[in-house]
């Protein structure tokens, strides 16, 4: 595992971002520093330069940064500046500038490397099949329209939450209608399929999505893959505008930076709703950083995206943490043979499955921890994992069904919570998917491959599951000697399985 760092100059910051990596397979963000520095704003009018004042403030922030690499034992770098800098005349000179401060070259990128790390991000982030991407920088807005996870298309448009009002002489009215005169030229902008997802993927649509949140006293307190629609970004839009400057500073959850962009941003992002006519709205926490810390870790990324984004995040969560990554997928393959085998009585449809994967790839999560009552602490580490590819509904039904063996265990004060975004029919489906979870670790006890195969027969009042020990396309092995510690364990939970499943258990 190496350590990579990622300096960005951008227009308005300067940002480090720090990953462990294993090039080809995975990096994982264990920090980020970021300072507001506004370099565009401080161009000189009179000659288009970047005053020297602010060259100095942006080198010794790199500077800092480099020292943080040096202390945390940094062996890869990738430094890189926005492609608006180069409106500078001395642009060249500053990004040379600010490489011989720390020792590394400032790459300037494209508008198309920037409009393809900014694609990277989302569709390895978020399982989306059609969406129209709409990322709104300080001075450019990209919109980018991709379906079964290819670009189809994609616009730059030169007007940004802070650029905006300053292009049209601080006239809101005037502003707009300049950005949709804009999004007039791009044709692929009408007649959108109605199933595509707008993709909010800025701080804009982030501190939209904190401010939403509260007003709807909705209970997850995650930025990515937060769920809404266009009706609910108006509502929170006239909210906005109602308010003046310094009310807008003091809005929790968003920085100054984004208080006082936040209505031209908006702006923006309702022009791009009425535009389009798209009625759903998807919240993305990642931004330019993260798609190109997927190309740099995983080079294949720059030519496809990662196949599997809920079997990657689970595997570099498991990474992360230090639990075993083979135990974990062994722990699901045991649940899902019982999810399988037990339908017939749970009845619950396959969109389980995906919570039943993330309960249990995630389910030694608390052990880490603390192994007595380490159910109580996966509750808090699953709300807290970076889980992609999942909603917010499926990361909360998995997180409560590894958070209890026993129903008497089950924390009823947090699932009240919750009770605006779930229901008693996903209340009985947790307790069952927790049933199979205790069973599936018992079944897993030695941590090893004992248990091959699971078949299932309901007699009755009785379901008996028959633990393959052996395959043989013959006869496959049954041998309850062989599987001794793993029955002996698994029987504890037979009452609680009469309990959620109404029959009697025996294990052969």
């Amino acid at each position: 595992m190496e350590k990579h760092a990622l300096f960005e100059i951008g227009t308005t910051n300067v940002r480090l971002t720090l990953a462990n990596t294993v090039e080809g397979e995975h990096f994982y963000i264990y920090k980020v520093l970021s300072e507001p520095l506004y370099i565009n704003q401080n161009i000189e009018k009179d000659n288009g330069l970047i005053k020297s004042q602010k060259i100095h403030e942006v080198t010794t922030i790199l500077k800092m940064y480099k020292k943080i690499c040096d202390a945390e034992e940094v062996t890869k770098f990738t430094a890189i500046a926005a492609h608006n800098l180069t409106e500078a005349k001395n642009y060249k000179s500053f990004t040379d500038e600010c490489g011989a401060s720390i020792g590394l070259e400032f790459k300037i990128l494209t508008p198309e490397q920037e409009t393809n790390a900014i694609y990277t991000s989302i569709i390895n982030t978020l399982d989306i099949p059609k969406g129209i991407i709409v990322n709104v920088s300080s001075y450019t807005t990209r919109i980018i329209h991709y379906n079964r996870r290819m670009i189809l298309d994609f616009a730059e448009i030169p007007y940004g939450s802070s650029s905006l009002l300053e292009k049209a002489e601080n006239m809101p009215l005037i502003a707009v209608d300049l950005f949709k005169k804009e999004l007039a030229k791009h044709a692929f902008l009408q007649n959108l399929d109605p199933e595509t997802i707008l993709v909010g993927a800025s701080d804009v649509f982030v501190s939209f999505g904190r401010i939403a949140r509260k007003m709807k006293k909705y209970p997850v307190e995650i930025d990515q893959g937060y769920a809404t629609t266009a009706d609910s970004f108006g509502k929170v839009f006239d909210f906005i505008k109602s308010l003046d400057v310094d009310r807008r500073t003091k809005l929790k959850g968003i920085s100054t930076h984004s208080a006082a962009t936040i209505l031209s941003g908006m702006c923006i992002a309702d022009a791009v709703f009425k535009h389009t006519g798209l009625k759903n709205l998807v919240i993305a926490g990642g931004g330019r950083n993260i798609g190109l810390l997927y190309n740099a870790a995983m080079p294949y990324t720059l030519e496809r995206p990662v196949a599997d984004i809920l079997g990657y995040s689970l595997d570099i969560i498991a990474v992360n943490a230090g639990t075993d990554k083979e135990d974990n997928k062994r722990m699901y393959e045991i649940a899902l043979l019982l999810f399988k085998q037990l339908k017939v009585l749970h009845k619950l449809p396959r969109v389980y499955a995906k919570v039943l994967r993330i309960a249990s790839h995630l389910y030694s999560l608390g052990k880490v921890v603390n192994t007595e009552h380490f159910e109580k602490i996966n509750y808090h580490a699953i709300m807290a994992s970076p889980i992609m590819g999942a909603s917010h509904k499926e990361i909360v039904l998995a997180a409560f069904a590894a958070s209890f063996k026993k129903w008497e265990d089950f924390n009823f004060a947090e699932w009240v919570k919750y009770k605006d975004i779930t229901t008693d029919e996903e209340l009985e489906a947790v307790r069952k998917i927790a049933i199979i979870l205790a069973m599936a670790e018992c079944l897993n006890m030695r941590d090893g491959d004992i248990i091959k195969d699971i078949s299932c027969d309901i007699l009755g009042d009785s379901v008996i599951l028959k633990l393959v020990t052996e395959l043989d396309h013959r006869a496959p092995k049954i041998d309850v000697k062989a599987a001794e510690v793993e029955i002996f364990h698994a029987k504890k939970f037979s009452g609680e399985f009469v309990k959620a499943f109404k029959k009697n258990v025996e294990l052969l």
